[in-house]
């Protein structure tokens, strides 16, 4: 799969291969796909071999949700020797903005002054978190999943690509996964309907559902929308609070949560399309299309879409999660009401 247009793939390779010193930020939704794109760039260097990677290739992202100053020393001593081979030494940040303000101010050093053999790459959703002078000393270009990609994904799987479309949407891996491979859906279908029809009190998120395959990442977002499903057609909400509240808890309850949060905003976002718009080819969740007819927008729905967008770009752990999770259900709760005038 071409990651991005030829176009814009020769003007990154060009600002990469300067003489001098570089920096570019890439900017977009899916971090899956913005350090796919950038390692992509990296191997595109003429002079690039594999081999490379321990002296002239330095990765640093997020350790326990953070990126501190212990990883900024790490680029200093990266770039105190001039490359083993070739021309440049490459240095890629994932998910910046989750540097701390001490990490940023150390790193604003580097950026201004890098070393001439210095193409520095940094990858983030969320470039407005970034510090302003931080932005103000990289090049930043915004890069998405290709329109192509999801419209070979429909024609590859047809009938069956409701099942898989909204994540693959959602998560580069799940997409690039589904167009490499000749999967067998069947299993999904038979879990969709299985958790379709059981009650609440049997809903669980198993550690057999824990992980980053994606077939777990399928399942796991089934039963979300069976929860924020339950949340708009079941009139006594605190009931289905108190079921479901149990799985959100735990060490991984904040994780759970935001991803509770992730499928809420593409359900805002379908009922904003569907009762404003007649742009019905753009909707996440097309499993749901005949489903969704039955509700319109409330005044509400707006605010509360932002407010989804805004937690998933603070990618930040912080919050409680039970919290997190009530305000996510409550939303779902306020934005939809029924056509025939009910709720």
């Amino acid at each position: 799969m071409d990651l991005l247009n030829r176009d814009v793939n020769e003007r990154l390779s060009r600002l990469l291969a300067r003489a001098s010193g570089s920096s570019i930020t890439l900017t977009g939704r899916d971090s899956d796909f913005l350090r796919a794109v950038s390692m992509s760039l990296i191997h595109s260097d003429s002079g690039w071999r594999e081999k490379r990677v321990l002296e002239d290739f330095l990765l640093i992202e997020p350790i326990k949700g953070n990126i501190g100053i212990e990883a900024i020393r790490e680029i200093e001593a990266h770039f105190l020797h001039r490359p083993s081979e070739g021309q440049r030494k490459y240095l890629l940040i994932l998910q910046c903005e989750r540097m701390t303000i001490e990490a940023s101010n150390a790193l604003l050093k580097i950026l201004e002054e890098p070393p001439r053999f210095a193409s520095i790459i940094m990858t983030t959703t969320s470039w407005n978190s970034l510090l302003p002078t931080v932005r103000s000393r990289s090049t930043q270009f915004n890069v998405e999943i290709p329109d192509s990609a999801l419209e070979n994904l429909k024609l590859k799987y047809r009938g069956r690509v409701p099942y898989i479309y909204a994540s693959a949407l959602e998560n580069f891996d799940v997409l690039n996964h589904f167009l490499r491979q000749d999967c067998d859906l069947g299993e999904l279908e038979q879990f969709a309907g299985e958790i379709d029809s059981a009650s609440l009190e049997k809903l669980r998120i198993d550690q057999e559902l824990e992980g980053l395959e994606p077939f777990i990442v399928l399942k796991r977002r089934i039963i979300y929308l069976k929860i924020a499903k339950s949340f708009i057609e079941n009139r006594d909400f605190f009931s289905v609070l108190r079921k479901t509240n149990q799985l959100f808890g735990g060490t991984t309850g904040f994780e759970r949560s935001r991803e509770l949060v992730a499928v809420v905003r593409s359900m805002l976002r379908d009922l904003i399309l569907i009762t404003g718009t007649s742009s019905w080819n753009r909707i996440c969740n097309i499993d749901l299309i005949e489903w969704l007819m039955n509700y319109k927008a409330s005044p509400e729905t707006g605010e509360d879409f932002l407010w989804c967008d805004r937690f998933l770009r603070q990618r930040t752990g912080s919050l409680n999660s039970t919290l997190v999770f009530f305000r996510a259900a409550y939303a779902l709760r306020r934005s939809f009401r029924e056509r025939n005038g009910g709720k």
